[in-house]
């Protein structure tokens, strides 16, 4: 009887003794996003003016260049716009080749003002969720990365502020975000 009680104190401690071992292990937080400097600091910003979009248009803009200037390999698991207002709802970032834009990549489109042989929805696309940036390689090369909004008010002017890369590097999360803006402007008078 005595035994039993020794064998099942040592058995309770070695499961405890795992438990805390895999919870001290596990604490690095694994939906924590850390914050990232993978691209470098930037080398400029650039702002995009969009006055003929309207109330339920599709807006596409091109998020900014990257170059991992890492040592290691940069996943994508996400872009998306760094802050959005109300007026402008985030649809999806997808990855483009280059060369499917036969007159040259745009840099914005929206359903109102943009040619429809640049409309970005009739180019084969990729989601950017697994797409790998090695060490010293720059995004857009051959590739490029749109974002998708939609504008749901009349209000203007709408401003997102920066693009956010949501990446995974050597088993962590982490995030960036670059400087670019996009602006809905009032549309301008007609003379």
């Amino acid at each position: 009887m005595r035994e039993r009680v020794v064998v099942a104190a040592a058995v309770t401690l070695v499961a405890i003794s795992v438990i805390v071992g895999l919870l001290v292990r596990n604490s690095g937080e694994p939906g924590r996003i850390h914050e990232g400097d993978a691209f470098g600091v930037e080398d400029g910003s650039y702002e995009i003016g969009i006055p003929t979009a309207h109330v339920d248009d599709d807006v596409w803009y091109f998020a900014p260049g990257i170059t991992n200037r890492s040592s290691e390999k940069v996943t994508l698991e996400d872009v998306r716009p760094g802050t959005l207002p109300d007026g402008i709802a985030f649809v999806e970032a997808r990855l483009f080749d280059k060369d499917v834009f036969v007159t040259g990549v745009p840099m914005s489109w929206d359903s109102s003002g943009g040619s429809a042989g640049d409309d970005p929805s009739s180019k084969p696309s990729t989601e950017v969720r697994g797409y790998t940036v090695l060490p010293g390689q720059t995004l857009p090369a051959e590739k490029i990365v749109y974002l998708h909004v939609r504008i749901t008010t009349t209000k203007r002017p709408l401003m997102s502020e920066g693009v956010e890369f949501i990446y995974e590097q050597d088993g962590k999360r982490y995030s960036q975000t670059l400087s670019a803006n996009l602006t809905i402007a009032a549309a301008s008078p007609k003379r």
